[in-house]
């Protein structure tokens, strides 16, 4: 019996909890989710509506930047120049989403004590909207290093913001300039050209869209290092301004350069050239024709640019995409093949009708596309490679376009070139064995 009742008993208990809770969920589900305290944003705007700002250092030259009419920044103090916009636009969106971290003193009786008497730095922001005139003075970093005393104009509260806003906001005249060497519209670029005592070579982009390397004769230059060159040629920039002017070019070596660099785009062209180094730093002096200063850059660049021509040349001998192909002739000393691709199926309609296995043309089609130049040989002319009557032809047709590569074997030899090129390039010895072998099974 008396088992039974402590039973009874907890059961009684383990309803009533559970009541309890059932409860406690329909009011909490009831409730309204907490947002928390809004964040206290020192200059509530966006940062579009800002129309200038000034930084001023405690020591040190200040710079000021406004916007201009077409709503780009530039530099109007202490020199005129063009401002870097993304570099701007970043410090803009940094100080417009800065937070209060927390107060310091509602009324502090000592500016001293933060740094405030005479802030490290004070930043003067115009604004098209409310408020019209920001004022916001940062002072020392406080006693962990975690935070920044600050104060805004107007406000006698000194309130504490995170640290990374005094490095974010210090800002010299040149970590806002605009840096780049190169202000061409380089997605628009046409040619490239390099003159050095070590290398000299010229890059054009032809009507279809694609790279030549102009030796003379045009070649296709591989895409994928002009694409690389491209891209550092977007991202060179200044490592200093030695000069604002163009002055004392001799001086810096650029009389008589160690490389020029020439560029044109649909619209306008310029030219960038490399004087000697710096005694300390290593970096090149340069000068670019359509901007005012001197300046340096890395000297890892003119080792870029200071290539071997034959390093530019495209080594693959195909471009197709595979499974774009739609039809293949062959010619070679065993005799000529046509592929047709038709639905689903390859047949060969000559030298006689027969459906190829998919896998057999899936391997020959990878092996054609793996034809690649292993070297350039210097003075060997189509005649002399054997390519004036070639042993092999290769014609691929794809999409919309058609490609055809000849080959010869020449003694120890395997010279190979698009019908297109004017020089021959070689390939390994052992290029056209894989190929032979799928042809033999036709």
């Amino acid at each position: 019996m008396k088992k039974y009742l402590q039973t009874l008993v907890a059961l009684v208990i383990l309803a009533a909890l559970w009541g309890g809770f059932y409860y406690y969920g329909k009011r909490k589900a009831k409730q309204k989710p907490s947002t928390g305290p809004k964040a206290d944003r020192i200059l509530p705007v966006d940062p579009s509506h800002i129309q200038s700002f000034t930084l001023k250092p405690r020591e040190g030259e200040a710079v000021t930047c406004a916007r201009a009419e077409d709503g780009k920044w530039a530099i109007t103090e202490p020199h005129k120049l063009p401002a870097d916009q993304s570099a701007v636009n970043s410090l803009l969106s940094t100080l417009t989403s800065a937070t209060v971290d927390e107060v310091a003193s509602a009324h502090p009786s000592d500016l001293k004590d933060f740094g405030l008497a005479e802030p490290a730095e004070t930043v003067e922001v115009s604004t098209d909207s409310k408020p019209a005139k920001f004022d916001l003075l940062i002072g020392d970093d406080t006693p962990t290093s975690a935070g920044v005393y600050a104060q805004v104009a107007g406000n006698p509260r000194v309130i504490t913001l995170d640290s990374f806003m005094k490095t974010s906001l210090d800002k010299k005249p040149f970590d806002l300039r605009d840096k780049r060497a190169v202000t061409l519209n380089l997605d628009q670029l046409k040619t490239i050209r390099v003159k050095s005592q070590k290398a000299s070579y010229t890059l054009e982009k032809n009507p279809e869209g694609v790279w030549d390397l102009v030796l003379p004769p045009a070649v296709r230059a591989d895409r994928f290092t002009v694409d690389g060159l491209v891209s550092e040629l977007r991202g060179l920039s200044m490592k200093s301004v030695v000069s604002e002017r163009k002055a004392n070019e001799s001086k810096y070596g650029l009389a008589s350069p160690e490389l020029t660099l020439e560029l044109s785009d649909a619209a306008s062209s310029q030219s960038l050239v490399f004087g000697k180094k710096e005694e300390a730093g290593g970096n090149y002096y340069a000068m670019n024709s359509q901007l005012e200063p001197i300046f340096t850059l890395s000297s890892g660049v003119v080792n870029r640019l200071e290539r071997n021509p034959s390093d530019l040349r495209d080594k693959d001998l195909f471009a197709f995409t595979q499974f774009d192909v739609k039809r293949i002739e062959i010619s070679t000393p065993a005799g000529h093949h046509v592929l047709e691709l038709q639905g689903k199926d390859w047949k060969q309609t000559a030298p006689k009708a027969k459906t190829e296995p998919r896998d057999v043309m899936d391997d020959l089609l990878s092996d054609l596309r793996d034809l690649r130049a292993d070297s350039f040989p210097q003075g060997v002319s189509i005649a002399a490679a054997g390519l004036a009557s070639p042993a092999y032809r290769f014609d691929i047709r794809y999409g919309d376009k058609s490609e055809t590569v000849e080959v010869s074997k020449t003694k120890d030899h395997i010279y190979a070139r698009r019908a297109s090129d004017r020089t021959p390039c070689e390939l390994s010895p052992g290029a056209l064995d894989p190929i032979d072998k799928i042809i033999a099974k036709l």
